[in-house]
């Protein structure tokens, strides 16, 4: 059985396109890509979006799921129009962390066909930008923690300030895990040996950081201006504003910018216990530190394109073929005829109507 697909504009991961027709067999592959007149079933097909930073959403946190709720929060997420994503752990003690890492990998290999396709372990080797981050947890860089860490593990943020940070990054790097620096003041100079060691991004630009100074050596001003590193951005309006966005996308080279939705459960058991309420449009602390956002990834898109003016391509981009690129996934973030893809259907102003996966698909 055929199931077909029409749109007035196609983004195919690298290239927007006109209108087009897609056919997609029952196995899930792209059958047909060919120009269309006509009407259209939606405004834009895009491929489904990939997110790098997602600690939970609504009332399931990653790092404490049971597999029901992990299954859950893929479906949901994709009803978001995210289809493939990283469960994001943060900052806590290291025995607490080994323990929800083996529970997440153990999920994910019982799942490869669902949407979560590794882990991202934001701390506890952070630095002195702490955030959110609880402070006594965060420690120097261990060795010995970093080599038992499972597969499932693609991405882990790394503060260059930090102790041992430059064995640490070039460990990670020679196993294939992708090394962020984040949540540091580091100077240039550590910045600059991080980068040597193999780092290849910053976590969320603009928070957690220092921030641009004319003068003093700045995190958010190095990323901005080295042409090498791929820069997170949460793109709610909240974290960063519009005229922050577009700065961003103005300074970096096409590709070097991937959005991340850094979204948060923030009506799970660990939110209320720690106090997190949504107010000025994003979840916080009761001494209103931002504890991460309640935006999907498909609306950081939307927030770029009309909230911003950057270009549709360039944030598809962002949250596409950018992020599945960075982390060696070829079979993501791209729509190819031939191969199986996961892909979204908007409408004219940007909004998710229709999720097809790999899996049947799943309907707003």
């Amino acid at each position: 059985m055929i199931s077909t697909f029409t749109c007035e504009a196609f983004f195919d991961g690298e290239v927007l396109h006109g209108p087009r027709i897609l056919d997609v067999d029952a196995s899930g592959h792209v059958v047909r890509i060919d120009e269309h007149k006509g009407n259209c079933d939606f405004a834009l097909i895009s491929p489904g979006f990939v997110d790098l930073q997602m600690n939970g959403f609504g009332a399931v946190d990653v790092a404490t799921s049971t597999m029901p709720e992990f299954l859950t929060l893929d479906e949901e997420l994709a009803r978001c129009g995210t289809t493939s994503w990283l469960g994001t752990i943060v900052t806590a003690p290291l025995q607490s962390m080994t323990q929800t890492l083996k529970r997440l990998d153990e999920n994910i290999a019982h799942h490869t066909q669902r949407g979560c396709i590794g882990v991202h372990m934001e701390g506890p080797f952070l630095g002195a930008a702490p955030g959110a981050h609880r402070t006594r947890d965060i420690i120097p860089v261990d060795s010995e923690f970093l080599q038992s860490l499972p597969e499932s593990v693609r991405l882990v943020t790394i503060a260059p300030e930090q102790m041992g940070a430059p064995a640490g990054i070039s460990s990670l790097t020679a196993r294939g895990i992708v090394v962020s620096l984040g949540h540091s003041r580091c100077t240039t100079a550590e910045f600059e040996e991080a980068q040597r060691m193999g780092a290849q991004m910053v976590t969320h630009l603009y928070n957690g950081m220092s921030e641009v100074h004319h003068r003093a050596d700045s995190v958010a001003l190095m990323a901005l201006t080295n042409d090498e590193v791929v820069v997170g951005v949460i793109a709610d309006l909240v974290h960063v504003r519009a005229e922050a966005i577009d700065l961003a996308f103005r300074a970096k080279p096409s590709g070097t910018v991937c959005l991340v939705s850094d979204s948060v459960a923030w009506m799970s058991p660990w939110a209320v216990k720690n106090g997190v309420e949504i107010r000025d449009g994003s979840p916080r602390l009761p001494n209103g530190t931002l504890a991460g956002s309640s935006t999907p990834l498909a609306e950081g898109v939307r927030n770029c394109v009309i909230g911003a003016g950057v270009p549709l391509d360039e944030a598809l981009r962002a949250a596409t073929s950018t992020p599945a690129r960075l982390i060696g996934r070829s079979d993501i973030g791209h729509i190819r005829h031939g191969e199986k893809c996961d892909f979204v259907g908007l409408d004219g102003e940007l909004s998710v109507v229709t999720t097809v996966r790999r899996l049947p698909s799943v309907r707003g």
